[in-house]
């Protein structure tokens, strides 16, 4: 339940971080300044990776839990 609960936090969480990024940018332009371009990793690949390793090394734990639980008896 924790991880249902810690995920749709990080969501919740990028989702109103892109939003702001996105009125920011548009202010820029409407203002006729220059929106500066992103470098380097974008955010969404960030946030998937994390979740990736976090989905993962969860799926690793509950996998290595049950195979020592089958083996002890």
């Amino acid at each position: 339940m924790l991880w249902k609960i810690l995920t749709l936090a990080v969501l919740i969480w990028f989702a109103w971080w892109r939003l702001r990024q996105w009125l920011r940018e548009r202010r820029l332009r409407d203002q006729g300044e220059p929106v500066p371009e992103q470098r380097g990793v974008r955010p969404i690949s960030i946030l998937a990776g994390g979740m990736l390793l976090g989905y993962g090394g969860y799926l690793v734990w509950v996998i290595l839990m049950q195979t020592l639980e089958t083996l002890r008896g």
